[in-house]
């Protein structure tokens, strides 16, 4: 698992799932690029107190995500091009808060940084665009009546968000098998939301494309 998937993993649908059978987490995520193609990317995390203790979140046996600032910074060692800008932990009504910025120089020390291996992460450059696709996972394994009942009452709170603010105009995104994804432009900004029932019960594997210049 690369860095990116094991300490942030907001796309990653495989350890998603298995965390969310368990516990409630919601992602807000937002990302900025200049014309020069350097920018940052903001990821706020809610996860249930009932689930999670702020003080214990490196050492959570059941978590799959390392949000301490140490274990962040740990898995940026090494990196080209990706540092952790700013970090904070903190408290809202029934969810713990995890918020972290990363500043990076360019697109594509993001993606290396997003997944070496090329599967779930993967940016190019095509007359003048560029072109940036994140994948979910590879399969999805098939959930019964009851535990979707259950998981869509757990998450219901929850939400995904994600928004991408490009130096000339709101970058255009389209979502292969994520009907239930709303795309929403403001300006320079393209949003896309769901709930997090949505990500977890679909049949298949969601692909985002996202592209700009």
């Amino acid at each position: 698992m690369s860095k990116f998937w094991h300490s942030l993993s907001p796309f990653l649908i495989a350890a998603l799932c298995a965390f969310c059978l368990t516990s409630c987490i919601g992602i807000n995520a937002s990302g900025k690029i200049d014309t020069k193609g350097a920018g940052t990317l903001s990821i706020e995390y809610q996860i249930s107190k009932d689930f999670a203790q702020l003080g214990a979140l490196e050492s959570t046996p059941q978590l799959p995500l390392p949000l301490s600032r140490e274990d962040i910074e740990r898995g940026l060692r090494g990196m080209h091009g990706v540092t952790l800008k700013s970090y904070s932990q903190g408290a809202r009504g029934d969810n713990f808060l995890v918020s972290l910025t990363l500043a990076f120089e360019s697109p594509s020390d993001l993606v290396k940084y997003l997944d070496p291996s090329g599967k779930l992460a993967q940016y190019r450059q095509e007359n003048g665009r560029s072109h940036l696709r994140l994948s979910f996972g590879d399969v999805v394994q098939p959930l019964d009546p009851q535990m979707q009942a259950e998981i869509a009452e757990k998450l219901k709170p929850y939400r995904f968000t994600f928004s991408l603010e490009a130096p000339q105009a709101a970058p255009e995104i389209s979502v292969n098998q994520g009907d239930f994804f709303h795309v929403s432009s403001s300006g320079r900004k393209t949003s896309l939301e769901c709930s997090m029932t949505d990500i977890i019960t679909s049949a298949q594997a969601a692909e985002i494309d996202i592209s700009w210049q």
